[in-house]
């Protein structure tokens, strides 16, 4: 057996090996797809698809819990039959199983067509890694101004 017969598989394997590791997704992604797939969730005045991404031991302003959000959730969903989001200057800082993610939210709702209400909000996550998972432990929001 010539050494080109066993250098060419192990390269082969050794490749596959590095694309695999490789195709994991960063921790940074993984944040930003749990964020689109909670603001499109909240578009489609879904409740699920946002609250699994809630720790179970999530606090947000004053002190509301999972089962909170949700019920605020509905009672939003109740009066908006449309319900816009825009999300604007996304940051990101990750450290090691921890991160915190900031940006501005515009929200838009309403029985109609058009919207009947505007709010700009400030807000403040810290998520968590848990197992492969990334879940928010904390959030705050606060209405803010235009500019």
């Amino acid at each position: 057996m010539t050494i080109h017969r066993l250098i060419l598989p192990a390269i082969s394997l050794f490749a596959a090996i590095c694309l695999a590791g490789c195709s994991k997704t960063p921790d940074e992604q993984l944040i930003r797809n749990a964020i689109d797939e909670i603001e499109t969730a909240v578009q489609n005045r879904q409740t699920q698809p946002v609250l699994k991404h809630l720790a179970e031991g999530f606090r947000g302003p004053q002190d509301m819990n999972v089962r909170q959000v949700r019920q605020l959730m509905a009672a939003h969903y109740f009066r908006n039959r449309n319900i816009n989001v825009v999300l604007a200057g996304m940051r990101i800082q990750i450290n090691g199983i921890d991160a915190s993610v900031n940006f501005n939210a515009v929200v838009t709702g309403g029985a109609g067509t058009l919207p009947d209400q505007l709010q700009y909000y400030d807000v403040e996550t810290v998520w968590r890694k848990m197992d492969d998972d990334w879940r928010i432990i904390r959030a705050d929001w606060s209405p803010a101004g235009p500019g």
